[in-house]
């Protein structure tokens, strides 16, 4: 099994770490990091701490060491390329801007004069024995340029480059995010390896003939190898001298070669040894016969020399999970993934025949370590060591079993049989809890999707529609409640569901209440199904109110909470249905009146209105009134006693109505009573329960005040050239002035919309009117509407000198503006 060892834990940038961002050098005794930010530490395996830090001008992306000669090349991003010299007691040869001491730790600023090659286009490079390599990216093209490294004044000799290849973009390709990778090789020889190899990596006679061709064979030119972002895999040689492509070659722009095309970004470039039979293989001295190229969305392609003696042989591998970056063993590369360290092998299958030979087999082995994003190798006699640095800053030191690899290859022993066996099932009941809870997430995702659309639906359907045929619809109704010997108007909302979706837990029942002030109630619904109704209660006004303005308007909304939904988001803040405002689908549903008709409480007997409290109570004209004769230090009594108005008669207004229109208006309700009855069933439907013959009632309304409705007949015979007409005259009567004038507004309202009906069916012919009649009568109303408004502006302009006769002439204006009332024929 793998074993991780935590080391320490470093900076991590904001943004997280990408991939050409993070890289890991491990020199023997010193680990140097760089992890996207501005900084390269240091890590000392011995002494298991950060030593040295250094600060550079911008965020680092890639790091080499040359080991031999003490440098430490860096290349900073949109900046350029700066180089760090040690002499050989440890000194930078070039003095940094600042030195600062913390602990054991020291922190160097680094400044513009350890810079190497200043260019904001340079984006990748890498170091052979004797060559530096830079890739720059250009508006249409790369640039691939190549420096002696090995001089006395390497400053001065990164000048002018010995080598400039071009290579145009394809379209699409993008070197701001990802940059190329580069790689040097060449053919083996006793002197392809060491410290005074010209590459890192030397491949095998054949398959470096077959790749690069014949000429660069010859040559024994190192081939510098360049991976691209759009996937292309180019190459050319470092001596190109008498180097010519042949016909069968795909040059491309500045002499390099189409080696192969990835079709997605290219990840790395290495050489691995197919076949590892000593014990040690990184110890081994002999050639790579396989050229590996890694892409980032897990394709891996190995190049091989070929069963013919012309061709290579290339063959994919798929590892199903994007590569965020690899390295390269003397068999094999560590591919690391978001979930995953993989590595991957090619070998040769077992020599059956002389006609396999040259085939290979791809393999995998997985190791369970995720979020991995940058590997350096340390090798011991036992372990095969990685240290590795985490996606969150961690770095640590995984420790692989060798015989994990060569079970890989050759296959499982007797003796560990078992502990994989075991290892194996540990890792079945792993991903099986792991697909367990995917799938459980799944479900829930799937489940409130299937919410999601239902409640879209049903909104669309609603909003498409109108009021009065929507599907899903309110039914008020007003009734008196007692408690505590206190009697209160309570309002009941049926909410009826026709539609065929099932209104469930979510959604809610919004009233807005407009009185003043304004009053909303919330109903959650937890199942309501198609074609149920249920009904919520609640009081119409609050207990702090001593009068209510009718009509009161209800406004209905249907409400549907999203923060179930929100929850699920990857970063909730960036959704504006978040906010504690905006959190849920609101559909209105329609708006409904109560009138002061509904709410009233009439009394159990049917005496007549004579029965009805005289005591005149105190309205609008008597506050005026009393007030002025409070200036004039005049007792309540003397100017009572000084008005002269009448206490005994309760004040009246009055609606007339043609018979003939009500007949035929209410012609189904007639039920064998007298019209007056239908007509004051019509009127106070929902608080008349009783169906019997009654021309008047008396109550009370909802604060307390008494009133009484009476209807009967009377003959009208001025109004028309034909004769009298046959009307009904619904009588309004109260001691308070704000009640009957309340309801004298419902009962007009009430008879609007009785005509409003009755328009479409009306196919009667109206009598002729007398029209100087009718002119007279709103002369006169008009002149009596006039004296309302010089009164009331002398009431406002001056209310000490106000007399008792302006007072008592403004109350006889409202009786006689509304009594007699108006007539609907």
């Amino acid at each position: 099994m793998s074993q991780i060892e935590h080391l320490v834990t470093l900076q991590n940038p904001n943004s997280g770490l990408s991939r050409s961002q993070a890289r890991i050098v491990y020199t023997g005794t010193d680990v140097y990091i760089c992890n996207g930010t501005r900084y390269v530490y240091v890590f000392s395996a011995e002494k298991k701490q950060i030593t040295a830090v250094y600060l550079f001008p911008s965020n680092v992306w890639h790091i080499e060491v040359s080991t031999d000669l003490h440098q430490l090349y860096v290349l900073c991003a949109q900046n350029g390329l700066y180089l760090l010299e040690w002499d050989g007691h440890g000194s930078l040869l070039i003095k940094p801007n600042s030195t600062m001491n913390k602990g054991d730790m020291t922190i160097y600023q680094i400044g513009s004069d350890s810079g190497l090659l200043i260019d904001p286009s340079l984006c990748a490079f890498t170091l052979a024995s004797e060559v530096l390599i830079v890739a720059l990216a250009q508006l249409e093209k790369w640039k691939i340029r190549v420096f002696q490294r090995k001089s006395p004044n390497l400053i001065e000799s990164v000048t002018i480059p010995s080598i400039e290849v071009e290579c145009s973009h394809e379209r699409g390709a993008s070197s701001d995010v990802l940059q190329p990778v580069l790689c040097c090789v060449t053919m083996w020889s006793d002197k392809a390896v060491g410290a005074d190899a010209p590459c890192n990596s030397a491949l095998d006679t054949a398959l470096f003939t077959r790749l690069f061709g014949v000429d660069v064979a010859l040559l024994d030119s190192p081939m510098i190898l360049c991976g691209f972002p759009d996937g292309r895999v180019v190459g050319f040689p470092l001596n190109s001298t008498g180097v010519h492509p042949s016909a069968n070659q795909n040059a491309t722009q500045g002499g390099s070669k189409l080696l192969y095309h990835l079709e997605q970004p290219v990840v790395s470039i290495g050489a691995i040894r197919m076949d590892s039979n000593t014990q040690h293989p990184c110890a081994e001295n002999r050639p790579c016969d396989c050229l590996l190229v890694v892409g980032q969305k897990g394709l891996v392609v190995s190049v091989t020399a070929g069963d013919n003696a012309v061709s290579c042989a290339y063959k994919d591998h798929t590892l199903l999970a994007p590569v965020s970056c690899t390295f390269f063993s003397a068999s094999g590369v560590f591919c690391c993934t978001a979930n995953d360290l993989i590595y991957v092998t090619i070998s040769h299958p077992e020599k059956k025949t002389a006609a396999n030979t040259n085939s290979c087999t791809v393999s995998s082995l997985r190791h369970n370590i995720p979020m991995i994003t940058a590997l350096s190798h340390m090798s011991s006699l036992d372990d095969t060591q990685l240290i590795a640095l985490s996606k969150k800053g961690r770095l640590m030191l995984c420790k692989l079993k060798q015989k994990e690899t060569r079970d890989l290859q050759h296959g499982l022993s007797g003796a560990n049989t078992g502990q994989r066996i075991k290892e194996l099932l540990s890792g079945i009941g792993s991903l099986s809890e792991r697909l367990s809870t995917l799938k459980t997430v799944a479900h829930e995702k799937s489940r409130s999707l299937a919410k999601l659309n239902q409640v879209m639906s049903l909104s669309r359907e609603l909003l498409s529609g109108q009021s009065v045929t929507s599907p899903v619809r309110c039914v008020f109704r007003v009734s008196w409640t007692h408690l505590l010997q206190k009697a209160s108007v309570t309002a009941s909302c049926s909410l009826e569901n026709k539609s065929d979706y099932m209104l469930e837990h979510g959604w809610s029942l919004c009233l807005l209440v407009r009185t003043d002030p304004i009053t909303s109630y919330s109903f959650p619904l937890l199942l309501l199904k198609p074609g149920e109704t249920k009904e919520f209660a609640f009081p119409l006004y609050g207990q702090e109110l001593s009068s209510v303005d009718f009509p009161i308007k209800i406004s209905c909304s249907l409400f549907y909470s999203l923060k179930g939904f929100a929850a699920d988001c990857v970063n909730p803040l960036e959704l504006d249905i978040c906010s504690s405002q905006k959190h849920g689908v609101c559909v209105p549903l329609q708006e409904h009146i109560i009138d002061v008709l509904q709410c009233l409480r009439l009394s159990p007997s049917t005496a007549h209105c004579s029965g009805l409290s005289h005591t005149l109570l105190e309205d609008t004209v008597q506050a005026f009134w009393k007030l002025a004769y409070v200036s004039d230090k005049q007792t309540p009594s003397v100017a009572a006693s000084n008005q002269g108005l009448d206490y005994t008669t309760p004040l009246k207004a009055s609606v007339r109505l043609s018979a003939a229109l009500l007949t035929r208006a209410l012609q189904n309700k007639t039920s064998g009573r007298s019209l007056c009855s239908v007509v004051l069933h019509w009127l106070l439907s929902e608080v008349m329960m009783e169906e019997q013959e009654v021309q008047e009632v008396e109550g009370v309304i909802p604060d307390g005040k008494e009133f009484c409705i009476r209807v009967q007949e009377v003959s009208v015979s001025d109004l028309t050239l034909e004769g009298s007409i046959q009307t009904l005259e619904v009588q309004i009567l109260s001691s308070n002035f704000h009640v009957v004038a309340s309801l004298h507004l419902a009962v007009i309202n009430r008879v609007k919309i009785l005509l409003q009906q009755d328009k479409l069916n009306d196919s009667s012919q109206a009598p002729e009117l007398n029209l100087g009649k009718i002119q007279q009568l709103f002369s006169a109303h008009e002149l009596l509407l006039k004296e309302v408004k010089n009164l009331r502006e002398r009431l406002g302009a001056d209310e000490d000198v106000i007399s008792s006769a302006a007072a008592q002439r403004l109350l006889h204006i409202y009786r006689d503006l509304r009594d007699p009332g108006l007539l609907f024929i």
